[in-house]
């Protein structure tokens, strides 16, 4: 492994255990305060509004200065933003620190997401992007362990994370500065006709991004209330969210393997109807902490990889100078989807408690058609 690809593992490692943390640790900080769980997961979402405002701002700053400026801004945001949540306890202090979080991550992880990609042959993509996915969720496993820390000492765990934070941004200095592919069609010199062309071509490619934004922020901003209102303890809580991420780690590589033998999308088809089933069987499981266990650990196992199989997906259909705008969008659509997620899970929560796992089943059932169909519409080369 070169050390520039170990650098960019642990940028996203850092990304993974800031939300992993954070997500879990605010809502329930929250739900202590007696806040709504509609305005609990109304809060959460900020976060991913600011991925999504940011999302269109880095292309540009990414094609002129290269990947280590941009990704060095984002770590420095999000390193700020973690300091300073237990010195401004107010929601809405924690909202705009939230958005700042977002915007940050959503910056560091487009550089580093763009320069995997360009670096990497097509034929190597599904077991690259599954040790990008791997490093994310070793991450975004170890981040819920560390909430209980708060009740030990309230600023501990934030003090935790951005020391990590301010390690890897010191690191990644020390690293040579390189740039995407500058070559472009003349026709494709303006950002909006390089979006339209990857969502006229490639718009199913882009669908497990959002299946997976969904999925993370639901189960890490509106099911530790869910879990809280059915006799779980925090402790548990966080017991089953690290348990779907550290399932999806021991699957990452073979389904990064598979998907590189049998193709991207019969793979994603099929994790996604597994993941489906899985958590029908929990609509009718909730209750037995035993069963919740082993359903999050099939589901992990399943969808853990949803994310990094559709960005390896996308970079298949797309050519080298187009793979910014490509990562660009599919971070876009897993924002859209980690904003719905906490919103509509804060809904289904004050539904009767079986009926709260029937979202997951419904967002993978209709995802999985959209792209199996998606197989009729799609474009070899551009």
């Amino acid at each position: 492994m070169s050390r520039r690809f170990a650098l960019i593992l642990s940028i996203v490692f850092i990304s993974g255990f800031t939300q992993g943390l954070l997500i879990p640790l605010l809502s329930i900080l929250l739900e202590r305060q007696g806040t709504s769980a509609f305005i609990n997961g109304l809060s959460a979402a900020v976060l991913y509004i600011g991925v999504i405002v940011a999302a269109p701002l880095m292309e540009g700053p990414l094609r002129r200065r290269g990947y280590i400026p941009v990704i060095s801004f984002g770590l420095a945001l999000v390193a700020v933003a973690v300091f300073l949540f237990p010195l401004l306890p107010s929601i809405i202090a924690w909202v705009i620190l939230r958005f700042l979080v977002g915007f940050g991550d959503q910056t560091l992880h487009y550089g580093s997401q763009v320069w995997v990609t360009s670096i990497t042959p097509n034929e190597r993509l599904g077991r690259t992007m599954s040790l990008y996915g791997m490093a994310f969720g070793l991450g975004f496993a170890l981040g819920p362990l560390a909430a209980p820390l708060v009740d030990v000492i309230d600023w501990l765990p934030f003090v935790l994370t951005g020391t990590l934070t301010v390690i890897v941004l010191i690191l990644l200095f020390r690293m040579p500065n390189e740039k995407p592919s500058s070559v472009m069609p003349e026709e494709l010199q303006s950002a909006a006709s390089r979006y339209r062309l990857v969502l006229s071509t490639a718009w199913f490619t882009l669908l497990p991004g959002f299946t997976y934004g969904f999925l993370e922020a639901t189960l890490n901003a509106s099911f530790p209330v869910f879990a809280t209102r059915n006799g779980y303890g925090l402790s548990e809580t966080s017991t089953l969210i690290t348990t779907f991420v550290v399932s999806s780690l021991i699957m990452q590589l073979p389904l990064g393997r598979l998907a590189d033998h049998f193709g991207k999308r019969r793979t994603l088809v099929t994790v996604l109807s597994i993941g489906s089933v899985a958590f029908l069987t929990a609509c009718f499981a909730f209750e037995r902490y035993g069963w919740l266990f082993a359903i999050f650990a099939v589901s992990g196992m399943a969808l853990g990889s949803t994310y990094s199989l559709g960005v390896a997906y996308m970079t298949e259909q797309l050519p080298r100078h187009l793979l910014p705008t490509g990562n660009l969008l599919a971070g876009i659509a897993f924002s859209l989807g980690s904003i719905l997620g906490p919103i509509a899970g804060s809904l289904f929560v004050i539904l009767p408690s079986m009926l709260y796992f029937s979202l997951f089943v419904l967002v993978l059932t209709t995802l999985a058609l959209l792209l199996r169909y998606a197989k009729r519409h799609e474009t070899p080369g551009i």
